[in-house]
């Protein structure tokens, strides 16, 4: 609730309260908000329903909050950390809709609001008119509902340019969050194109070794392969042995590296296959011809 403080005699005064005030003492020009000391001539202290929170007032420098407020000392953007009440939004309803109310209403939307507890829904609104304003009687309800429908109005234009609002900000948002994304997926890309230069000279110096490996390796001939496996053969059981056993007795009787076993296993399988009457390659078996 907003507080205001007679510039004549100092007192201390709630906003309905000020009317009254001003007819008794003869030296209320102007009331003052006890909050944000903005001045107030006249009526337009009734324009004043959002003022600075006690965080702002306490906190001063080290306040984060909004601080910036119209030429009628309210918040001209609401604070990011706390939301409008349902009732502060509809006091705001009341007035907007003041500003562009028809001469008719227009007295009856001063007196409303100086009133902070305006009911927000039809009927208590009704009750609390006939009361507050006075109005009643068939002229009464007349007034009732063209202020109703007056602020009803109001409200749901308000609540459109709110989405509007809302709608704005998150399309805007997204496009900065997509922009942010655009730009990481950039560096991303240009990232692996300066590790693919070395990527691909391993490669190519991977895809080489095998073959230096290749020329740089001294296998035995043929006959000398053929010879130990002929031999292996024999003392084997049912002169059979698989393929990986052979090739280890061959490279074992051969005195031969064991990390050169793929290269060995591949000559030995040509050596097999090339003296089909001397020994044959059943399956994982090498069987040996009688």
């Amino acid at each position: 609730m907003v507080f205001f403080c007679c510039d004549g005699c100092g007192e201390t005064l709630k906003k309905n309260q000020v009317d009254g005030h001003a007819a008794k003492c003869r030296d209320c020009y102007a009331v003052s908000c006890v909050d944000c000391s903005v001045s107030f001539p006249g009526d337009d202290y009734r324009t004043h329903t959002s003022c600075i929170s006690e965080a702002e007032r306490y906190e001063k420098t080290v306040y984060k909050g909004a601080r910036k407020l119209d030429q009628h000392g309210n918040q001209t953007q609401p604070q990011k950390y706390k939301k409008l009440t349902p009732q502060e939004a509809w006091n705001q309803t009341i007035i907007t809709a003041t500003e562009s109310a028809p001469p008719s209403l227009k007295s009856y939307m001063d007196q409303l609001c100086v009133h902070e507890n305006v009911p927000r829904k039809e009927k208590q609104f009704r009750n609390f008119t006939v009361n507050s304003l006075r109005l009643k009687g068939a002229e009464g309800e007349r007034v009732k509902d063209e202020i109703w429908k007056l602020l009803v109005k109001v409200r749901d234009d308000l609540k459109k340019e709110r989405e509007e609002e809302e709608t704005r900000r998150k399309t805007q948002s997204n496009s900065l969050a997509k922009n942010v994304s655009s730009d990481e997926a950039d560096k991303q890309e240009t990232t692996p194109k300066v590790t693919s230069v070395s990527e691909s000279s391993d490669n190519e110096s991977a895809k080489k070794e095998p073959k230096d490996e290749t020329t740089a390796l001294s296998l035995p001939s043929d006959k000398e392969i053929m010879k130990a496996a002929k031999k292996a053969l024999k003392k084997a059981k049912d002169n059979k042995l698989k393929l990986k056993s052979l090739r280890k007795q061959v490279q074992e009787s051969l005195l031969l590296k064991s990390d050169s076993k793929k290269i060995f296993k591949k000559a030995l399988k040509k050596c097999v296959e090339s003296n089909p009457k001397k020994m044959v390659l059943d399956g994982k078996e090498v069987c040996l011809v009688k």
